[in-house]
């Protein structure tokens, strides 16, 4: 009878936590959150739902509770490298990079051509001539011949290689990986630009204006910016802040908005819903945002959104969020751009693997960015990558008084709290501010020729 029981719990369990991962992938955050902590207060019958509860956990960016779930996964199925991957990604997050880096070693015993799992692993310290992976990636490389995983160990070699200094052989590497990858994309960066340009004519003053609500809430801070150009640690020395709660890529915006503009119409496209949610009603957009970050903020006076796409929405929020403060980010168009050619992300960003992709969408987005700048005024803030890493206290303090908040010393020590970072600066942020990033371009200079050209022929400078 007691057999039966153990059973029936760990099948209501499953269901339990099954449903918590079916409203994630709806973008119900708050309700797949709650349904995790009903989950965890259950005694769970096995290591693959210890697991998936603690995957559940970390995709809502939760992961310290998600640590645990992972830990105890990995002790009752030690020979399951699924889960040994799992817990070292949760590892990462938190900055448990040694940690990491043993259960990654293992995984990579078990299973030699994983490509991610190469991928994470060389993400996690800078490589040196005495501790490396240089000559196991190479072996990996010929072995898989083109196989979908030697994509991943390619960014991997390039990546350790220009930890070493050997900067020629790391760009032919990613230069292939890139290549190779773009190939296999159904892509025209042309799409991409069109949006752009058409937030810039139809997002203007005179029609957001007349939308704008009276939404009293002053406690949204939004961080935007090109990936890799320093949003993680802007975020990091803002969520330092006794009044600030970091709350991460929260994606509340889009999902709020997309969802809004799906009532007046399903199967929208990309151009169609620039002008669609100039129709919504931005009373009820904004009430629909705040509540869809709850339960994880409300607790602080201010919370941080450092959702990447949210400079497509910038104008929408000042509508819906008149109170709301920005600060976006500005890096050298070389460093920012190369910094995302050799970053493999997961599924976005598909303009970041073709230089000539990178260029041109490169141009479109700053004139959107100074777009808002116009538009937003005072509000908006930016902020130079270079500045920020050469005048770390000056810079800080200006971006503290543009969110309204008092100087405070631990913003200086951003690398010290235990936030969770699923970013990938996860490592970089984990650091003291460091300039070694800054114009490491100039390593690719003659590989990178075709990239400067398109942006002196547009008229941005990079010299």
């Amino acid at each position: 009878m007691s057999g039966d029981l153990t059973l029936k719990s760990a099948d209501d369990s499953n269901r339990l936590i099954a449903h918590g991962h079916r409203l994630l992938r709806q973008g119900q955050r708050r309700e797949a959150f709650e349904v995790g902590l009903r989950a965890e207060k259950r005694i769970l019958a096995s290591a693959a739902l210890d697991d998936s509860l603690g995957t559940l956990f970390t995709h809502l960016e939760e992961p310290l509770r998600a640590l645990a779930h992972h830990r105890r996964a990995v002790e009752r199925a030690p020979s399951c490298m699924d889960f040994r991957y799992n817990l070292a990604m949760t590892q990462r997050m938190l900055g448990e990079f040694d940690a990491a880096e043993v259960n990654l070693d293992a995984v990579l015993l078990a299973r030699p051509r994983d490509g991610e799992a190469h991928y994470a692993r060389s993400g996690l310290r800078t490589q040196t001539p005495r501790r490396n992976h240089v000559d196991e990636l190479q072996q990996i490389l010929v072995q898989l011949d083109g196989k979908r995983a030697s994509l991943a160990v390619a960014f991997s070699l390039a990546k350790e290689l220009e930890d070493l200094g050997e900067y020629a052989r790391a760009f032919d590497h990613l230069h292939k990986a890139c290549d190779a990858y773009r190939a296999s994309l159904r892509y025209d960066v042309a799409d991409d630009i069109a949006v752009l340009d058409a937030l810039r004519t139809t997002h203007i003053a005179s029609i957001l204006g007349k939308l704008q609500t009276n939404c009293p809430s002053r406690e949204c801070i939004f961080i935007v910016g090109l990936p890799r150009s320093g949003t993680t640690l802007v975020e990091r020395i803002v969520g330092s802040h006794s009044q600030v709660f970091a709350a991460g890529e929260t994606d509340a915006f889009q999902r709020t908005c997309v969802a809004a503009v799906g009532q007046l119409k399903k199967e929208v496209k990309k151009l169609e819903f620039v002008e669609r949610s100039l129709e919504l009603d931005f009373e009820r957009l904004a009430q629909a945002f705040i509540q869809a970050t709850r339960p994880r903020t409300g607790h602080t006076p201010q919370f941080t959104d450092k959702t990447p796409h949210n400079y497509l929405y910038a104008g929408l929020i000042r509508a819906a969020l008149p109170n709301a403060r920005f600060i976006a980010l500005d890096r050298h168009p070389m460093d920012v751009c190369y910094a995302m050619y050799k970053t493999l992300f997961a599924s976005s960003y598909p303009f970041s693997y073709d230089l000539s992709d990178l260029a041109r969408y490169y141009v479109a987005w700053q004139k959107l960015m100074q777009h808002w700048q116009d538009l937003i005024g005072d509000a908006w803030l930016t902020v130079s990558y270079e500045e920020l890493v050469s005048a770390q206290e000056a810079t800080s303090r200006r971006i503290l008084e543009h969110c309204g908040l008092s100087w405070e010393h631990r913003c200086l020590d951003f690398h010290s709290p235990t936030a969770a970072v699923s970013t990938a600066s996860a490592v970089q942020v984990r650091k003291p501010l460091y300039t070694d990033a800054v114009g490491r371009w100039r390593h690719y200079a003659k590989q990178l020729e075709s990239l400067a050209r398109d942006f002196e022929i547009n008229g941005l400078s990079v010299r």
